[in-house]
């Protein structure tokens, strides 16, 4: 971990640094209050698991999703400003920036449900209100991300960046230029929406307009979850000391992130060139009639990137165990379940994209792109929503909560008391939601059978789902009390 938190008394707390960093702790604070207000009524209002779209997202649930997703990513931006050295005044812009990313979740909610109940006002007011707010966040990341590089060579006054430290502030760093180039293609896809036409590109391309914005909407979506769930991992890996670590296994960590940024380059290069052009992204090992079955491209490059975040994993797996202390008690190492939480996310992911989402790529003429009557078609359509629900929303966004949590949280007897129950629970939603997952999706009779089938599958995954909501609402009671503070916990190799 590069930063120790140490206490703040009187004199120190009227110093300009450390008012930042009350400031940034209190827009954390502010900022998972609110994305648990989102998820909460999202849970209870929007019919999430509802058949249509052939299992994709609907344009409300869309919006919702990003209701969710904005802020986390600026809390995960705040975070990263805690761990990786950065200039005072990037700080300070990146902290009050959360409240312009309230405002865009504000927006993103009333255009959800003034698309779900269409109501137009709702809608057009919505659109104007995350279009400037997507802008201001977008430069301000991309201001934090140049701050990563600059940093790196002219470090604030008083700070030093180590070779080790360098490598994955780099890592980091291109992780942000790949989730900034998805975040370009998305404003240009709503861009569509409130009056800007791409017709001109799509017209010299000799392709329909709705197809081109189509296009550009696929490697939004498609490369924007990778990008930041990579990012995710360096912030953990930092976080839990990857800096410190030391011989071999230092070794194994650094081919796991050399794997990561090779997934990265290799995706964001597909998914660019298919974006804004007319390439069509092919399917490895085809076989069935015409090609029908085969692992898409793209799938096997954004998997490196939970390849190389597993074998990084396992590389830092003696860091479980953290040190502890109160301020004025002594410091003791234990078992830390937070951050095994956090590499359960990782595990999760690669569970559900790998041996369910591969399975089902391998055998399309069963399960039929969603859309097709084949045999399995429904248990296509479940996966293709559930797998968005919980692989592309609930874990980077715990994963998000849990790191608040193991860098801001309140190491008091209560307060690790409340970690260990948030972990736990978070952990046994992860493991039941994505066994469900898999129940659910293989067991679910044919195409010719309704979506709310009394399945246990169904079951086991709600109440995952809801144990991982469980786990964010107790994520609130543990933020840091002034009187104590937590140890990086670097274990040697």
């Amino acid at each position: 971990m590069t930063d120790v938190a140490t206490p703040i008394d009187v004199q120190e707390s009227r110093l300009p640094r450390a008012k930042l960093d009350q400031f940034s702790a209190s827009m954390v604070r502010i900022l998972t209050v609110w994305i648990v207000f989102v998820a909460v009524l999202s849970f209870v209002t929007v019919p999430w698991l509802q058949a249509g779209n052939n299992g994709d997202f609907t344009d409300s649930m869309a919006w919702f999703y990003h209701a969710l997703m904005l802020p986390a990513a600026l809390l995960f931006v705040i975070l990263c400003t805690r761990v990786f050295v950065t200039h005072s005044w990037v700080q300070y812009l990146v902290s009050h920036s959360a409240l312009v990313a309230l405002f865009e979740g504000i927006g993103f909610l009333v255009l959800g449900y003034g698309t779900l109940h269409h109501v137009s006002s709702l809608t057009s007011f919505g659109y104007w209100v995350i279009m400037p707010c997507t802008i201001e966040l977008f430069l301000v990341t991309v201001v934090f991300v140049l701050d990563l590089a600059y940093a790196a060579f002219r470090p604030p006054k008083g700070e030093s960046i180590s070779p080790q430290k360098a490598e994955i502030r780099w890592a980091l760093f291109f992780s942000g230029v790949s989730v900034l180039t998805w975040v370009v293609l998305g404003l240009a896809a709503a861009a569509s929406d409130v009056g800007i036409s791409w017709s001109f590109w799509a017209q010299w391309q000799h392709e329909s307009t709705s197809t081109l914005v189509g296009n550009i909407i696929t490697s939004h979506s498609h490369g924007m979850l990778p990008a930041f769930m990579a990012a995710i991992v360096f912030l953990a890996a930092e976080t839990f000391g990857y800096s410190d670590l030391a011989g071999l296994r230092k070794q194994a960590a650094r081919a796991g992130v050399g794997i990561m940024l090779a997934g990265i380059a290799l995706f964001s290069g597909i998914y660019a060139v298919s974006a804004i052009g007319t390439f069509v992204i092919p399917a490895w090992f085809p076989s069935g009639a015409g090609g029908v079955n085969g692992v898409a491209m793209d799938d096997t490059m954004t998997g490196l990137v939970g390849v190389g975040a597993l074998i990084l994993a396992g590389a830092m797996l003696p860091e479980l165990r953290g040190s502890f202390r109160r301020v004025a008690g002594t410091v003791r190492e234990q078992f830390n379940p937070v951050r095994l939480a956090v590499y359960l996310t990782y595990l999760m992911a690669s569970v559900a994209m790998f041996l369910y989402g591969y399975y089902i790529e391998m055998n399309e003429s069963k399960f039929g792109f969603a859309a097709m009557p084949a045999s399995r078609a429904v248990g296509d359509q479940i996966f293709t929503r559930a797998h968005l629900l919980l692989v592309f929303c609930a874990l980077p966004v715990i994963a998000v909560f849990l790191l608040a949590a193991e860098l801001l949280g309140d190491t008091s007897r209560t307060g690790a008391a409340l970690k260990r129950w948030m972990a736990g629970t978070v952990t046994a939603g992860m493991l039941v939601s994505t066994a469900g997952l898999g129940i659910w999706v293989f067991s679910v009779p044919g195409h010719d059978e309704s979506w709310d089938l009394a399945n246990v599958g169904a079951v086991l995954y709600i109440v995952g789902q809801g144990l991982i909501l469980l786990g964010a609402v107790i994520e609130l009671f543990t933020m840091r009390s002034p009187e104590t503070q937590v140890i990086s916990a670097a274990v040697p190799a």
